[in-house]
Order: structure tokens, then C-alpha cells, then sequence
């Protein structure tokens, strides 16, 4: 399934003379500095370009290993050892430690298990691989305390009911290793006790470390499987794009001033509720909602039979869904 015609039938990447040259040498420069996000970006680029190529697939492997990203690294690695691309050894280490960051310790005993099976494991690997499988089997044998002491990680991510100190604490995993943490971090997305402003930060977390596995999440009376690799930015979904679409047209050039405040009020709403959002996702019956607060904060006469007649709505909609928004504005925010 190897293409390097990376044209634009697949709308990902034009092969311009000398692209895939330059994507290497400006990855392997942040990879230098330490940049490993942008190295990873550029270097997936590359990769993309000639995936058969073994510079640009250790390189590439390396990044993402550097910057967290242990899933896709993961994906590399067996994409690299099944086309027999680098060394196979060293990448094999790297996979394993992969895996051990993964907590993946059934995959380690299994992975070796082969290795010595094959019977071709260099004599100074040997013992390497005994410990890492002694390791691993510790682990599954709940050797709880002995992991967290090898690992070096702490007993648990969230230690306090303070907000502001955990919006402090998740601002910080942008660029740290989260999978010592990756268990409880899902866990709180469907913790019923759990802040709905805290869950989508946790969320976006997820989603910027390309976290790809199908987890559950909970919130208000919304609860689905997603996977936080595949979503959409909160502010970038067609839904809240086509609300500020119609806000904007309706009273930016009547009422400026209102519109910013209500524009920052759908913020926080959309904010809480990702990755859910309001329902239904009619634009007319929330715009129509959201202007019957501003006139409430400007302390208008509210006619809501008139309202819903010019927005064509049921007037029990209209209730309802202010309701709603009533509701998000009691949760309390942080004050940052």
C-alpha cells in the first residue's frame, strides 16, 4: 500500500521538486533544537512523501517518541519492522519502550517472547530484554508500588477539588509525557462529579497528544464513545461557525456591543458542553434564544410569542432552550 504519488487526488501533500528533501533537513533541524511537536509535523510530512525512506522514518519515529505522541509512534514503529526499514533491533527497542509508556506490558512479554523464539537476539541484547520482560511481568502482577517507583510517576493526576489549581495542572500537560496519567485522565471524562469546563480541557489534552483510542465521556445528560484525535476544535465545528454566522449578521451593525457579549456567552457554553452541543442544532432557535438574553441583560420587554413567530418557532422550544442557557450561565467558571 506504499504510494509516493502524493498528488492531489488525496488532497494531503503536493510532491513539488525537492519537498520532501527540504521537509527532512527543517525537521531534523527542530528535532536538533528540541522542538519535537514541529519536528513531528514536518517529518510526517516527509514520511508521507516516502515512507520507504529510512532517514526520514527513524528521524520522523524519533519525534514522535520525543514529543508523547506514543500512539502514532507506536503505528511507525510496526510500519517500519514489518517493511524491514532501519535497523530492525534498534527500532525494536524503540517499540518496546514505547510500549512500556503505554503500560502495554501484556504486548512487551509478547514481543519478546517472539524475539527469543526467533532465536537471532544479539548476545548484548539478551539480558536487556530479560529485564524489560521481568519488568513487564511485575507490572501484571500488580507490582504496583514498583512500577510507580521505576516509572518515577505520582500517585494521581487530580489531588485537589480546587479549579483553578487543575486548570494550572492540564494547561501543563501540553508539552509533558500525559500517559502516566492517561488512565485517570479519561477516567474523569465520564466521573459524574466532574467540572464540564475541567473535562473539555482534559478533552483538548487528549486530542493535541493524538490520543486515537475510543473512550467514553459524560456530561449534563449527553454521553457518547469518541475518540479525541477525530474531533473538531471546540470553535471550529459547523455548528457553532454557521451560529456566529447569523449572530453576526443579525446585530453586529445594530448593536456591536451586544453581540460581543453575547458572542463571548456562546463561547462559554460551546466550551462546557464540548463535545456535545446544543440541542437541536437549529441555528434559528438558538439565535433566537441567545437574543432573548441580551435583551434580558439590557432589561427589554421579552415577548417571547413574538419572538418565535418571527423566528418560526414553537414558543415551548423557545422556553426551553433559554432554559438551557440559563442553566449553563448558574455553572460556575474559574476566575483566572
Amino acid at each position: 500500500m506504499k504510494n509516493n504519488d502524493k498528488g492531489s487526488k488525496d488532497g494531503k501533500i503536493i510532491s513539488f521538486p525537492g519537498l520532501k528533501d527540504r521537509l527532512l533537513a527543517f525537521g531534523l533541524e527542530h528535532l536538533d533544537h528540541h522542538r519535537f511537536e514541529d519536528a513531528a509535523n514536518l517529518l510526517g510530512q516527509a514520511y508521507e512523501l516516502d515512507p520507504e525512506n529510512q532517514e526520514i522514518g527513524t528521524a520522523f519515529l524519533l519525534a514522535l517518541y520525543e514529543s508523547g505522541n506514543y500512539e502514532k509512534a507506536k503505528y511507525i514503529c510496526r510500519d517500519l519492522l514489518h517493511e524491514g526499514i532501519g535497523n530492525y533491533f534498534e527500532i525494536t527497542d524503540v517499540y518496546l519502550m514505547i510500549l512500556i509508556q503505554l503500560r502495554n506490558h501484556e504486548e512487551v512479554i509478547h514481543t519478546i517472547n517472539i524475539l527469543m523464539e526467533e532465536d537471532e537476539v544479539p548476545f548484548e541484547k539478551m539480558e536487556h530484554y530479560k529485564k524489560l520482560y521481568q519488568f513487564s511481568q511485575n507490572r501484571l502482577n500488580n507490582d504496583t508500588q514498583l512500577y510507580d517507583k521505576q516509572i518515577g510517576i505520582q500517585e494521581a493526576f487530580f489531588t485537589t477539588d480546587n479549579i483553578n489549581e487543575n486548570i494550572y495542572k492540564i494547561a501543563g500537560l501540553a508539552n509533558q509525557n500525559i500517559y502516566p496519567y492517561l488512565n485517570e485522565l479519561i477516567q474523569y471524562l465520564s466521573k459524574k462529579k466532574a467540572h464540564p469546563f475541567l473535562q473539555t480541557m482534559v478533552l483538548n489534552v487528549l486530542r493535541e497528544h493524538g490520543i486515537e483510542k475510543e473512550i467514553h465521556i459524560k456530561k449534563f445528560h449527553f454521553q457518547k464513545n469518541i475518540q479525541p484525535l477525530q474531533l473538531k476544535p471546540v470553535f471550529e465545528t459547523s455548528f457553532y461557525l454557521e451560529l456566529m454566522i447569523q449572530m453576526k449578521e443579525k446585530m453586529e451593525h445594530d448593536n456591536p456591543s451586544l453581540f460581543i457579549q453575547l458572542k463571548e456567552m456562546v463561547d462559554r457554553h460551546f466550551f462546557l458542553l464540548y463535545p456535545f452541543e446544543l440541542e437541536p442544532t437549529e441555528c434559528s432557535l438558538w439565535l433566537a434564544a441567545y437574543l432573548c438574553m441580551g435583551k434580558e441583560l439590557y432589561g427589554e420587554f421579552l415577548d417571547l410569542e413574538t419572538i418565535a413567530n418571527e423566528y418560526d418557532l414553537a414558543i415551548s422550544s423557545l422556553v426551553n432552550a433559554i432554559k438551557f442557557i440559563k442553566n449553563l450561565e448558574e455553572i460556575s467558571l474559574p476566575n483566572l
